[in-house]
């Protein structure tokens, strides 16, 4: 980029400097000079002149910038990124914590359910604490369909008049999501959650050739006296086996976060508080809240998982030329260069 400026300004220079070279050394005198450069017909003649010197040097300047930004590659991603897509497809596991008719949960599984509208090669599935909601599957109609069924319990809530058919429609949506299991000596546990989301990948066990992506939206702060059945570095040697990017949405503070929040940064994910209404929040400070949850998970879907072979080679996604508009940009140039050196000779 560096000499490509320096050569422009060197041809600037030289175009500058060269009609003084080419001029003799001795000039006649001619008479009457400020008589004929007063006539309107020169003035006007020597204006056009000099307005089409202008678009020269214009023209000239912004072909060579066109050119020079056209050779310093690249410019576009999206070549290979839809190569990565295809070769590499996305499996992604939404992991639910929370009541299904929770407004949080409401807003994710209905905006996953507008991302699998666009869906091309990427697989979804759904995970509550006890239940495999919806297994890992490419069906985007039959994702939409579930997703939208259980996106739309928050409405019955919100009603101000629920009747008896919402109500039952409401438990049979939650009886749909999760189970209520009463444990004589254990307690469900964030990391007992996590593991049963993770799990839910097919073929866990290794690394495969699709990307893994676990969205977690709960709490996370650490139980006092819980026994967990995975502990922190199982979790973590699940996380790091499965090669599962894990992202984490939650309202508990990040430095309650603990392990949790080490495991999301190691694997590469976010881990990201976000503020929650409650029955006192206005309609307008409620939109406010579920505008910016939203651009948290547009912050999740904008860094997909790495892709990482078996001998521990990392892919970082390819970035290819193509520069087209730029080019289009220095083709419209050349044409109002060459119409104004047409102009000129006239």
């Amino acid at each position: 980029m560096a000499g490509g400026l320096a050569l422009l300004a060197g041809v600037a220079l030289a175009a500058y400097c060269w009609p003084i070279r080419q001029r003799p050394r001795s000039l006649r005198p001619l008479a009457w000079v400020q008589r004929l450069t007063a006539l309107p017909e020169y003035v006007r003649a020597y204006r056009r002149y000099r307005i089409m010197l202008a678009a020269i040097a214009i023209a000239t300047t912004g072909l060579l910038l066109a050119v020079i930004v056209a050779t310093a590659r690249p410019v576009s991603s999206k070549a290979a990124a839809a190569e990565i897509n295809r070769a590499h497809p996305e499996d992604i596991n939404l992991c639910i914590a929370y009541d299904p008719a929770a407004h949080d949960v409401s807003e994710l599984l209905n905006y996953f359910r507008d991302q699998a509208k666009t869906f091309d090669t990427q697989r979804l599935a759904l995970t509550s604490a006890t239940l495999r909601v919806i297994p890992m599957t490419g069906d985007s109609a039959y994702v939409q369909d579930r997703l939208g069924y259980f996106g739309g319990l928050n409405a019955l809530v919100d009603k101000d008049k629920p009747g008896p058919e919402d109500g039952k429609a409401l438990q049979r949506g939650r009886l749909e999501f999760s189970r209520g299991v009463a444990y004589a000596d254990y307690a469900r546990t964030v990391n007992d959650a996590l593991a049963l989301c993770m799990t839910g990948f097919p073929g866990f066990t290794k690394a495969g050739d699709r990307r893994r992506s676990a969205i977690f939206l709960g709490p996370t702060a650490e139980q006092r006296q819980a026994r967990p059945i995975y502990s922190d570095a199982k979790l973590a040697e699940l996380a790091r086996t499965a090669q599962i990017q894990l992202n984490v949405l939650t309202p508990t503070a990040a430095e309650e976060g603990g392990a949790v929040r080490r495991l999301a940064e190691a694997t590469g994910g976010r881990f990201i508080t976000y503020l929650q209404g409650g029955k006192t929040t206005s309609p307008g400070e409620q939109a406010g809240i579920d505008k910016t949850f939203r651009g948290h998970l547009d912050e999740i879907r904008a860094n997909p998982p790495v892709i990482t072979q078996s001998d521990g080679t990392v892919y970082v996604q390819k970035v290819q030329d193509h520069p087209n508009l730029i080019l289009a940009i220095a083709l419209a140039i050349a044409v109002i260069f060459a119409s104004a050196l047409a102009g000129v000779r006239r």
